[in-house]
């Protein structure tokens, strides 16, 4: 097989959001151990609507987005991408074999 269905349990369990994150110059502002900033994905100005639960490798926007999900759910919005090719370009950058 070519290109091998990437290993999706194995990429949320090792890369956490924030360090996803930061490829992308966005940095999260620790309160109450969660970790806020504006949502990246549509731009928001609100600096607690995008919150992170490292605890659970999750993330949810409560501001326009109204949405969440895993790092390959960022990465997958971020850069327009479908969950595979997502977790293609997280392992790539993160050096994760399938």
């Amino acid at each position: 097989m070519k290109n091998p269905t990437p290993n999706f349990a194995k990429i949320k369990a090792t890369v956490p959001v924030d360090t996803a994150l930061a490829h992308y110059g966005i940095s999260l502002t620790p309160h109450g151990g969660r970790l806020y900033a504006p949502c990246p994905l549509h731009n928001g100005t609100n600096p607690k609507a995008f919150v992170l639960s490292e605890d659970r490798h999750a993330w949810y926007c409560f501001g326009d987005c109204d949405r969440g999900g895993s790092v390959l759910d960022v990465v997958a919005a971020l850069e327009d991408l479908s969950l595979v090719e997502a977790a293609r370009l997280i392992s790539k950058r993160h050096g994760l074999s399938s």
